[in-house]
């Protein structure tokens, strides 16, 4: 999943700033949620299209959809691993 750097930054700080990620309720997204199953997962967060770019791999705890926003809310866990990111100075390697 593609994600903006200050959105990536808030999830990957010490300690972490952001706890849910918000994904409109589309078509494309039910089916790319639907090929995972059902949660906890591990979901690869990606900043950026160029070599080297900052990744992250994070637990998603639970799944929710907000009927009312069409938004789906994806609760995000433990950070599992970071590449190609200073998680001290919040800034790509």
């Amino acid at each position: 999943m593609n994600i903006k750097r200050q959105y990536f930054a808030e999830i990957v700080a010490l300690p972490k700033r952001k706890h849910t990620e918000y994904r409109e309720m589309s078509k494309h997204w039910l089916v790319r949620l639907g090929h995972v199953g059902p949660a906890p997962f591990d979901l690869r967060l990606l900043n950026g299209m160029l070599p080297p770019v900052p990744e992250a791999t994070v637990r998603v705890t639970s799944v929710t959809k907000r009927l009312k926003t069409k938004e789906l809310e994806l609760h995000l866990g433990a950070v599992l691993s970071v590449k190609h990111w200073d998680r001290k100075r919040e800034r790509p390697r």
